[in-house]
């Protein structure tokens, strides 16, 4: 058996455990039976030459086994130059992203391997993933292993092990599909049956390399680092990664999107919508006559990206518009050669157009469209991408409002503010009410206390709700206040700044005046005793003589004594009254009594 002795320069020692080397991101390892027990050996790594920092090793240090694990001896394989993984991308409609680089080489050597009982494990470790990866535990301290099984003559005589046919992909694009034909050729022809595994972990960062003299580690802060560093490749069993659990597995490698791969043709696909560095593995499992004899074991880092389309249709639509019937659109698309827009008037056809940044003119009153604009692609009909929007315009967008007195008190008064907006738009009220209080300000119910009511629609579509009914009180006594509404549609630049401006004049008298003296002479002043004050919700006035005779009864506030019982003036006299009402929402009951003169 020709072995080649492990000889490393000195400098090329020191510098290679002085970096923490983060540069592995993948590899591979194949075998080829050449005849009279000689193998060539090719082993495939790849490499992140942005982020790595140490070149391929050269030489690689490779490791044979026999079955039992036991050290057999070392081979260093040459160094014969790198090319760079394209980044390619499956889709034409995308451009793939140039913010990474991956480089690889195969190291290429022959060695002779006298059958034995088991056969063979060849191997090789390196140090160290990238310290981003987001599926595995501490990356930055775990390395690679890639490694194959010679199977021995007590299974096969020849055997070579399958080779995959492509090169992995170095990114996806994130939120597309996915299909990469992770399929292999064998030599022999035999049987192939495709599944993921779970990548072996190889050196750590204390001692990224193997080593002619057995050297003190570098320090790290990665745990269980070893006391000296290995002079020879480091013997089986190999220990797979550490999944980052429970949001990554073996099945789920991209957290939450499964990596699926057909058994039979290799084809892997996914859907990945996490951005970052992922590690995942696809095993080439061969077997001859139904008899499983060997494996090609693939380990690489994916990136996943967000990756331009060629053609982005972008189009800046107004979402609410007040004041006119025109509108403007604007183009900030990319990529695109040509375009169309589509207007959404249900009333013509002739609503397109073929300009950039069109305007257009839709029917008087209000309405909601549907805005579409396709943007073209100058060569690929399939990358062409379209937008669509809504819109929702008025032109008339105006407000007003009503008041009124509430129920038991003169001085507290119920607004109700309407609008007529664009439909499907929520108008934001601020109310002054022209006493010094402040602003009141709200919409769709917000401003406390309110009456919100629901918005209704007329035949032709306006929109002729969306109502605000704050309660407000002011002081008592007389007062002249310019109350004030101010409407508006958060984030339109067109429909606000719509004012409406009434006066409210609040009367001398307070909340319940009931007089102590009546004139019944039909001079048309002060003909009737009568309650004055709020509006009540319930109402009782009793009028009795003094000898406590009952001569006028109401329960209508508007109607008061005369003067008379039976049809007959009373003569002048003091009478007593009684009074009971209820006022507001909790019906509070208001007792009062006392005494009323008549003078004729």
């Amino acid at each position: 058996m020709r072995l080649k002795l492990l000889v490393l320069p000195v400098l090329f020692l020191l510098t290679s455990l002085q970096i923490r080397a983060t540069h592995i991101v993948g590899g591979e390892m194949n075998y080829k039976y050449l005849g009279g027990n000689n193998y060539e050996i090719r082993l495939t790594v790849y490499r992140d030459c942005y982020v790595g920092v140490p070149p391929f090793d050269n030489p690689a240090v490779m490791g044979i086994f026999d079955v039992n694990n036991n050290f057999i001896d070392s081979v260093w394989l040459p160094f014969l130059g790198l090319d760079t993984l394209p980044p390619t991308i499956n889709d034409p409609c995308f451009i793939p992203p140039t913010d990474f680089c991956y480089e690889v080489t195969t190291y290429i050597d022959t060695i002779n391997l006298p059958p034995i009982t088991g056969g063979y494990i060849i191997s090789y470790q390196r140090c160290c993933r990238n310290q981003n990866i987001l599926n595995i535990t501490f990356p930055e301290c775990a390395g690679a292993t890639y490694w194959a099984h010679i199977p021995g003559p007590e299974v096969v005589a020849i055997n070579s092990n399958p080779v995959f046919k492509n090169w992995p992909p170095p990114f996806v694009c994130a939120n597309k599909p996915w299909v990469f034909d992770h399929s292999a050729n064998d030599y022999d022809g035999d049987s192939l049956v495709y599944e993921l595994y779970t990548p072996y972990t190889g050196l750590d960062a204390a001692c990224p390399v193997v080593t002619t003299t057995a050297i003190s580690p570098s320090i790290t802060g990665c745990s269980g680092a070893v006391t000296t560093c290995p002079n020879f490749p480091v013997n089986p069993p190999f220990f797979n990664v550490n999944w980052f659990t429970p949001t990554y597995g073996l099945f789920n490698v991209f957290g939450g999107v499964p990596l699926a791969i057909n058994s039979a043709t290799g084809l892997v696909t996914a859907t990945p919508n996490t951005l970052g560095y992922f590690v995942y593995g696809v095993k080439c499992k061969e077997y001859r006559n139904g008899v499983l004899i060997s494996e090609t074991l693939r380990d690489f880092q994916l990136i996943v990206k967000d990756c331009p389309a060629v053609v982005v249709a972008a189009a800046t639509v107004p979402s609410v518009y007040c004041g006119s019937s025109t509108v403007s659109f604007s183009n900030s698309s990319i990529g695109a050669s040509s375009y169309s827009w589509y207007f959404g008037d249900p009333t013509t056809t002739a609503d397109s157009s073929n300009l950039y940044s069109p305007s257009y003119t839709y029917p008087t009153g209000a309405g909601s469209y549907n805005v579409i604009m396709v943007a073209y692609a100058p060569n690929n009909p399939a990358c062409n991408d379209s937008v669509t929007t809504s819109l929702s315009i008025s032109d008339n967008f105006a407000g007003t409002f009503t008041f009124q007195t509430q129920l038991c008190d003169n001085y507290k008064y119920l607004f109700t503010g309407s609008t007529v907006a664009p439909p499907g738009t929520t108008v934001l009220y601020e109310w002054n009410f022209g006493d010094g209080t402040g602003t009141l300000t709200g919409s769709g119910g917000t401003v406390i206390p309110t009456t919100p009511l629901s918005p209704s629609s007329n035949n032709n579509g306006n929109s002729t709700g969306y109502y605000e009914s704050p309660v407000h009180v002011y002081p008592t006594g007389n007062g002249t206040y310019p109350t004030t509404l101010i409407i508006s549609i958060p984030g339109s630049s067109t429909c606000k700044d719509t004012v409406s401006i009434q006066t409210v004049t609040i009367g001398a008298e307070g909340a319940l005046f009931i007089p102590n003296i009546f004139t019944p002479n039909n001079d048309g002043k002060n003909d009737i005793f009568r309650v004055k004050g709020p509006q009540y919700t319930e109402f009782y006035l009793a009028v009795y003589n003094r000898w406590g005779q009952l001569l006028f009864e109401s329960t209508d506030q508007s109607i008061g004594w005369d003067g008379t019982f039976n049809s007959m003036k009373s003569d002048p006299g003091v009478f007593g009254w009684y009074l009971k009402a209820s006022c507001g929402p909790d019906k509070e009951q208001i007792f009062k009594k006392g005494n009323v003169t008549l003078i004729r």
